[in-house]
């Protein structure tokens, strides 16, 4: 059984979702690591503040833990768009990976949108996954995604650091 962390990254006119897949029995262990990672003063690990030496050291200890990662892209300029044709096309995929759980990172003017548009996919599509929105320090693997997101996002190095944890990669267009 898997569980999804979805945590998203803009770069230019590129909106990135990244969801990272950890298995029921690993989220103890995973959630320890992670939990570890926090410098003093910190309440969570965020890419987007991290200097460069940090942000190799905690991707050097996000691949060893094996996790997975799918990843979302959509040339938009409106993140509400992006993010809903994003999710809306990962639901398949999820099913189809039996994901039983997505946990998204919280945006909270998005929250409302997020739960529609995962319900009209869930009824598209036949799934049965229950999915719910976190605060960022509410639970450390979600700061996975926010690394995987935010290193693809940067290409060069960055993308070759987190080229093993990515299965895939789907561009979408907003309809």
């Amino acid at each position: 059984m898997w569980h999804g962390f979805l945590d998203e990254s803009r770069r230019g006119t590129t909106y990135l979702v990244a969801v990272t897949l950890v298995r029921s029995r690993d989220l103890d262990s995973m959630r320890s690591v992670m939990r570890g990672l926090v410098k003093q003063g910190q309440r969570r690990v965020h890419f987007n503040i991290e200097g460069d030496r940090r942000r190799k050291d905690v991707l050097t200890k996000i691949s060893a833990l094996g996790v997975r990662a799918h990843l979302w892209t959509c040339k938009h300029n409106n993140d509400s768009k992006a993010r809903s044709a994003c999710l809306f096309d990962m639901v398949p995929r999820l099913v189809d990976l039996d994901v039983s759980r997505l946990v998204l990172e919280s945006c909270q003017h998005q929250d409302a949108a997020d739960r529609k548009v995962l319900a009209a996919g869930a009824r598209k599509f036949g799934a049965s996954f229950t999915y719910e929105h976190l605060r960022p320090a509410e639970d450390p693997l979600l700061w996975i995604s926010d690394a995987v997101a935010w290193s693809y996002g940067a290409g060069g190095d960055w993308r070759r650091r987190v080229a093993d944890l990515v299965d895939g990669v789907c561009a979408v267009n907003v309809p």
